[in-house]
C-alpha cells in the first residue's frame, strides 16, 4: 500500500511538472509569434478600396493614399514602434468617345459614320509618412493604432486627340469634348484643348491616424487590416493648357499655351480622406 501511494505521488508530481512545462512552452511559443523590443519590421500594404472608390467616383487616385506602399518599423518597446512609410502613385488612363464624322456628314447628311476622340491622362506622385504605432493584446491577434505626419506630391498631364481636324472649311468641328470658352488669341473664335498639365507638383501635408488588427499566422509573420484617416492641406502652383484653333487673320491652324488656373490651396478633411489597407508584415 505504501508503495502504491509513493507511485501515485510520483505520477501526480510528474503530471504537475509536465503540465507546467507545457504551459511555459506554450506561453513561450505564443510570445515568439509577436515582435519584441529591438525588432525590425517590413510591411507591404495595399489599398484596394481606395482604387475601387476612385473608380466608382470616376476620379484619379489620390496621392495621399497610393494603392501600394512599403513600411519599415522599429520596435522601441514590446508594444510600440516607430514607422516610416513610402508609397508611389502612377496611373495611366485612355478614354475614347464617338462623335460624328464631319467629312462623311458633308457628303451625306444621313450618314451614321463616327470618328473617335480620346483623352490620355497620367497621374504620378509619391507619399511619405512617419510616426508612432502602438499595439495591444498578448496573443496572436493584436490591435494596432498609429498617429503620424504625412507628405505627398503629384503631377497631372492629359493629352487630347480628335477624329475631326480643324480646317479653314470646318473651323468648329464636331467633338465629344466641350470647347474652351473665350480666347485671348486675335482672329481665333473657337479653341479646343490639346493638353492640360501642371507646371509644378501639387503638394499635400498633414496628419494621419489609423486603427486595425494584425493576426500572426506564423512566428513574427502577420496579416493586417486597418482603416486610415487623413487631415491635410493641399496647395498647387499654376496649371496650364495647350490649345488649337483656326486663326482667320493668318489663315492657319495655330497652337498656343495659356494659364488654366492660378496657384491655389485647400484643407482636405472628409470621407475622401478615409482609406483602408490590407498588409503582410514580417518582423526580425
Amino acid at each position: 500500500m505504501l508503495i502504491m501511494k509513493r507511485i501515485s505521488l510520483l505520477i501526480l508530481t510528474a503530471l504537475i511538472l509536465g503540465s507546467s512545462a507545457l504551459t511555459a512552452l506554450a506561453q513561450e511559443r505564443k510570445e515568439d509569434f509577436t515582435p519584441k523590443r529591438g525588432d525590425f519590421g517590413i510591411s507591404v500594404m495595399a489599398s484596394p478600396l481606395t482604387e475601387l472608390t476612385n473608380a466608382f467616383k470616376g476620379t484619379a487616385y489620390t496621392p495621399m493614399q497610393p494603392t501600394v506602399t512599403i513600411s519599415g518599423k522599429y520596435m522601441v518597446t514590446d508594444h510600440g514602434a516607430l514607422f516610416l512609410n513610402l508609397g508611389w502613385l502612377y496611373r495611366n488612363s485612355n478614354d475614347t468617345y464617338y462623335t460624328r464624322d464631319d467629312a462623311a456628314y458633308a457628303v451625306d447628311p444621313f450618314t451614321m459614320d463616327k470618328v473617335t476622340d480620346a483623352v490620355r491622362a497620367n497621374t504620378s506622385g509619391g507619399n511619405f509618412s512617419f510616426g508612432f504605432e502602438g499595439r495591444v493584446g498578448m496573443g496572436r491577434a493584436q490591435g494596432v493604432f498609429g498617429i503620424g505626419a504625412m507628405y505627398a506630391f503629384s503631377y497631372y498631364d492629359s493629352r487630347y486627340t480628335y477624329g475631326n481636324a480643324i480646317t479653314a472649311v470646318n473651323q468648329v468641328p464636331s467633338t465629344a469634348f466641350n470647347g474652351i470658352n473665350g480666347t485671348s488669341v486675335p482672329g481665333v473664335s473657337y479653341q479646343r484643348y490639346l493638353r492640360q498639365f501642371s507646371g509644378a507638383p501639387t503638394h499635400t501635408a498633414g496628419l494621419l491616424a489609423y486603427a486595425g488588427i494584425e493576426w500572426f499566422v506564423a512566428p513574427k509573420v502577420s496579416l493586417g487590416a486597418r482603416v486610415n484617416l487623413i487631415a491635410a492641406y493641399s496647395w498647387t502652383n499654376a496649371t496650364y493648357y495647350v490649345a488649337e484653333g483656326y486663326n482667320t487673320m493668318t489663315a492657319q491652324v495655330e497652337e498656343w499655351t495659356e494659364l488654366l488656373s492660378p496657384s491655389s490651396g485647400a484643407i482636405d478633411f472628409g470621407t475622401e480622406n478615409i482609406g483602408a489597407d490590407l498588409s503582410i508584415n514580417v518582423y526580425f
